[in-house]
């Protein structure tokens, strides 16, 4: 099983919403940074404005999740203008995954792979 660290970085307002996106996906569990930029003046990464306070999420989740939680934040961004980058990138070794959450992927990977 590979996992994979799923970062979002937004503006403070829309972390709620993005939070709840990610839920529904089915990824369960972040840690939550409160950030700011380090320049002064408002300065654009990839076209994207970031202003004010900032949000940076972080999930350890498995890869083909990642994937459809990405692909849900993709949608939230698209559909509703929501300002946000999210990327992933690979985990070469992970320890102190909690037995029940790992179970809880195994079982939602076999339930999916059924379908």
């Amino acid at each position: 099983m590979k996992f994979v660290t799923l970062i979002v970085i937004t503006s403070a307002q829309y972390e709620d919403t993005l939070k709840e996106v990610a839920k529904e996906a089915g990824a369960d569990g972040a840690t939550i940074i409160q950030a700011r930029g380090s320049s002064s003046g408002v300065k654009s990464f990839f076209s994207l404005t970031f202003e004010g306070n900032q949000t940076v999420i972080i999930y350890a989740l498995e890869e083909k999740l990642s994937k459809k939680v990405l692909k849900a934040l993709n949608k939230e961004i698209l559909n509703n203008k929501t300002d946000c980058l999210a990327f992933t990138i690979p985990i070469a070794h992970i320890v102190g995954l909690d037995r029940e959450v790992l179970k809880k992927f195994e079982d939602t990977i076999k339930k999916e792979d059924d379908l």
